[in-house]
């Protein structure tokens, strides 16, 4: 979607006047972002306008999946998503979406970081093999990671990162590994889990994609059990985590204060079974 970005990027952009506020929470109840991406805020704009609806999922549950619709009138955008709002399955008219998208969060109306480091990491990749897949996208969470880089379908989540260090890593995605060096952790996972699948990567060497094939929690005091698969095969194991929230000594972001709290997790690998 071409133009400027408020803060909300979607009540505060071309497409607020058509987007209801009784739209929008419904669609937040249902546990969809809606985010607006654009190719380049000064580019000319396309004459149609895309609209792409992911359903990630989540490791060991099958692949995540991608539908898109193209249309040619902002105003058509909710009569077109009436059945996101509803709960209901996409519509016939969606086709399945195969792109890859490396969005690149350039929101600074949200918070200056975003722009400051967003901005020129686009720029950067406008110059490589990925350009067709790099698109500039409203907030996506995380400000105090900025430059923030989001892969779709997959939903895998990247922060702190650069020009170099992102072709690295979709070089990686492409081969099926995951470059693990920026990596935040996956949209479908709460923080405490991405932290226990980074840690379990970490620990065991383990870059495939599909290394982490499950997990789930055993019992209220931060105990998971982790599927994990590589050539010799699934096996289990378990892990004990443990969360202290502690004060950040400097701001967290460039819009933060000091003394902001952030969460930080301590994980141990027990033997698996």
């Amino acid at each position: 979607m071409h133009g400027a970005w408020g803060r909300d990027a979607v009540a505060q952009s071309a497409l607020g006047p058509y987007a209801p506020r009784v739209w929008r929470e419904a669609v937040r109840q249902r546990g969809t972002r809606v985010i607006t991406i654009r190719r380049d805020l000064r580019r000319r704009p396309e004459r149609d306008l895309r609209m792409v609806y992911v359903r990630p999922t989540r490791p060991g549950a099958g692949p995540g999946r991608a539908v898109r619709r193209t249309i040619d009138d902002l105003a058509r955008v909710v009569p077109a998503t009436e059945w996101l709002a509803s709960g209901a399955e996409p519509h016939p008219s969606w086709e399945v979406d195969d792109d890859g998208y490396v969005l690149v969060c350039t929101n600074g109306r949200h918070d200056p970081c975003c722009a400051t480091f967003g901005r020129p990491l686009v720029r950067h990749l406008r110059a490589t093999r990925w350009a067709d897949q790099v698109w500039e996208c409203s907030h996506i969470g995380g400000d105090r990671f900025a430059a923030n880089v989001v892969l779709l379908p997959d939903s895998l989540y990247f922060g702190h990162c650069d020009g170099p260090g992102v072709e690295a890593m979709l070089a990686a995605h492409d081969a099926g590994r995951l470059d693990t060096t920026s990596f935040r952790g996956r949209s479908t996972f709460t923080t405490a889990e991405q932290a226990v699948e980074h840690a379990v990567r970490a620990e065991l060497g383990l870059d495939g994609l599909d290394a982490i094939a499950g997990m789930t929690r055993t019992d209220d005091e931060g105990g998971f059990a982790v599927v994990v698969r590589n050539a010799d095969g699934e096996r289990t194991v378990p892990v004990a985590l443990r969360r202290t929230d502690v004060a950040a000594p400097t701001p967290l972001t460039c819009k933060g204060s000091p003394g902001q709290q952030y969460a930080r997790f301590d994980v141990s690998l027990t033997s698996p079974t």
